[in-house]
């Protein structure tokens, strides 16, 4: 069983693919205390906005991985679209890589590369670009993760 935290807009999409590949999961869009769960082989932040601390971070046997919208190590935090756009960034990418309890570190798994034909103006533009390469990179490589 894999446990997803993320937020209430991509519950859906996570729920209809997870289903389409008979994968067993629990899905929290708030923190809560996911360490009553038995059986929990894997961890998932989908875009999640609060930092996971112990004891849910240990909790599952392969450990947690984030699901982040942009480039590892250059963009971290809550901010790395309005970062992108002030440094008129033309390279892009989103991020999965294993979680540690510091915020946004951890081993990169994959990093998808977005090349943008010209710098984003708006978060909502750069946004709305991340979240559709972030969710097929899911698709890419979490089967891989949970094995």
């Amino acid at each position: 069983m894999i446990i997803v935290y993320t937020k209430p807009r991509h519950i859906s999409k996570i729920s209809k693919f997870l289903d389409s590949k008979n994968i067993n999961y629990e899905i929290f869009t708030k923190l809560e205390l996911s360490t009553s769960l038995k059986n929990v082989e894997l961890g998932v932040s989908y875009c999640f906005p609060q930092k996971i601390e112990e004891p849910e971070l240990s909790n599952p046997t392969k450990g947690f991985v984030n699901y982040h919208p942009g480039p590892l190590p250059e963009y971290k935090g809550p901010n790395e679209y309005q970062d992108a756009i002030t440094n008129k960034e033309i390279h892009w990418g989103v991020t999965v890589h294993q979680m540690t309890e510091e915020y946004d570190s951890g081993k990169i798994l994959k990093l998808k590369k977005i090349d943008l034909h010209e710098p984003p103006t708006s978060v909502e533009e750069l946004g709305a670009l991340s979240h559709y390469f972030l969710f097929q990179l899911f698709k890419e490589t979490i089967l891989d993760i949970c094995k």
